[in-house]
């Protein structure tokens, strides 16, 4: 996997401003896996809500899923945010500048 696009950034870091999104990946981001139920049990949203904001994590490659029975399971894609983290971190270097 390569750089991220400006694009994908901005997509991410816009998902990340929203703190209920942002309370949902490091929840997710601190277990090796939890299903849908455990997300929704520690947050004051509603479960519609906590589905959305799942989607819009998954869509970017931010977590990961998979389904076992009625249950779905999450977990995060260290690559992407270490992808994203990079980016960033190149805006503020300048050529010649040594930190």
């Amino acid at each position: 996997m390569g750089k991220l696009t400006d694009v994908e950034a901005a997509r991410i870091g816009k998902a990340l401003g929203d703190p209920n999104r942002l309370a949902i990946y490091t929840q997710i981001s601190q277990s090796d896996e939890l299903f849908c139920g455990e997300i929704c049990a520690k947050h004051l949203i509603s479960g519609p809500t906590v589905s959305h904001h799942l989607k819009v994590l998954a869509d970017l490659g931010l977590i990961a899923f998979r389904k076992d029975g009625l249950n779905v399971y999450y977990r995060a894609v260290p690559d992407k945010f270490a992808r994203y983290l990079a980016f960033m971190a190149d805006i503020c270097r300048k050529p010649g500048r040594r930190d």
